[in-house]
């Protein structure tokens, strides 16, 4: 599972969001403002912001980008931490063989954001005066708000538990190397948010 999530991942970044990263350069942090604008007016400005080309790149980094992007992920961290559980024992190894789902229901809320998002730019690309559908940046920023909570705050937080509990049952070195590739992912996946959640309000 962990393998595949690299190849989805490596093929998402390298391949479907690359040239579009590119044309946003810096501006890139401001797709998470996107994701939880929550109201039409505030989703709107943000789009508007943008100039056309680059509009049009946000509008091919949400699909088919980051809806690949997000099975890459969350295919990678179900995989790390279903390795974890594998090492430990008694409840830990039970709550791993639920908390290793999480990921993949992060993906799911992601790709289902990233299809409302999508229609928000999509409407402002070919009607750049339309009202957007109060609905579409509401449910985008539930989807995302509930995507963080799993990404961010339950699977790092058993993640780490765990990799503490792993050291002392398993410190073999195909088990250490498993306790360092996922704490890497954990810190991936807390950093991104917190550094560029707060900016947006």
């Amino acid at each position: 599972m962990t393998l595949a999530g690299v190849g989805v991942f490596a093929f998402a970044v390298g391949v479907l969001m690359l040239p579009h990263s590119a044309a946003l350069g810096d501006r890139l942090p401001e797709l998470t403002c996107l994701q939880v604008a929550f109201t039409p007016a505030r989703a709107t400005a943000i789009v508007r912001s943008f100039t056309a080309e680059q509009q049009l790149a946000v509008s091919r980094l949400l699909v088919p980008g980051d809806v690949t992007f997000a099975w890459g992920y969350g295919l990678v961290l179900a995989g790390l931490v279903g390795l974890l559980a594998r090492r430990l024992d008694g409840r830990w190894q039970t709550a791993g063989a639920i908390v290793m789902w999480l990921p993949l229901v992060a993906s799911l809320l992601d790709v289902t954001e990233d299809l409302f998002l999508h229609a928000i730019v999509a409407t402002l690309i070919e009607h750049p005066a339309a009202t957007v559908e109060p609905a579409l940046p509401t449910l985008a920023g539930i989807a995302a708000t509930l995507k963080y909570v799993a990404l961010a705050i339950l699977t790092p937080a058993y993640s780490i538990a765990g990799i503490l509990r792993g050291l002392t049952v398993d410190r073999r070195a195909g088990a250490l190397l498993v306790y360092f590739l996922l704490l890497l992912a954990c810190i991936s996946m807390v950093m991104r948010p917190l550094q560029q959640i707060p900016d947006c309000f």
